[in-house]
């Protein structure tokens, strides 16, 4: 398996591991994604073996401590500079759950968000996956409230660099 940018060749697969694995909340278009690859390409990538997407990773510039809407293109690039890196969506395929895969891309965001010099990383937990959240050091911000688009339970959580 390797970690690898997020390509043209590789918006099927994305494609297909949103739809395997988001059951309680509606997958969003494929241009919305996009919009966050345009504004973040060094930030968006996949795990893949065989030229088989098993999980995709993406996250983008975010300057606002409101997480951006759901089902929404992002704005202009110019308009969303900022300290915070949002990390929109991490989904891992049935195939390869359990087996690490999640936690190697988060350690790769996190070793690239370095890098580039943001200040944290911020995200929606939903599904109930904020226990994963935490054993990646992420910490809940509990005094901001969630849109209810992104689902029952959904928590807000960052990551200090």
């Amino acid at each position: 398996m390797s970690i690898k940018l997020v390509d043209e060749t590789t918006w099927s697969g994305i494609l297909k591991v949103q739809s395997e694995v988001y059951l309680q909340v509606e997958p969003e278009s494929i241009d919305v994604l996009k919009s966050k690859w345009y504004q973040s390409p060094d930030c968006c990538f996949v795990c893949q073996e065989d030229n088989n997407v098993l999980g995709y990773l993406l996250a983008h510039s975010w300057n606002k401590e409101v997480p951006p809407k759901l089902f929404q293109p992002l704005p202009e690039q110019s308009d969303m500079s900022g300290s915070i890196l949002f990390l929109h969506d991490l989904a891992i395929s049935n195939q390869v759950a359990g087996k690490g895969v999640g936690a190697k891309m988060v350690s790769y965001l996190l070793n690239v968000a370095i890098r580039l010099k943001f200040e944290q990383i911020r995200l929606v937990a939903v599904q109930g996956s904020s226990l994963f959240w935490e054993k990646m050091g992420f910490t809940e911000i509990k005094n901001q409230s969630v849109s209810p688009t992104y689902g029952d339970g959904a928590k807000i959580m960052k990551y200090i660099l």
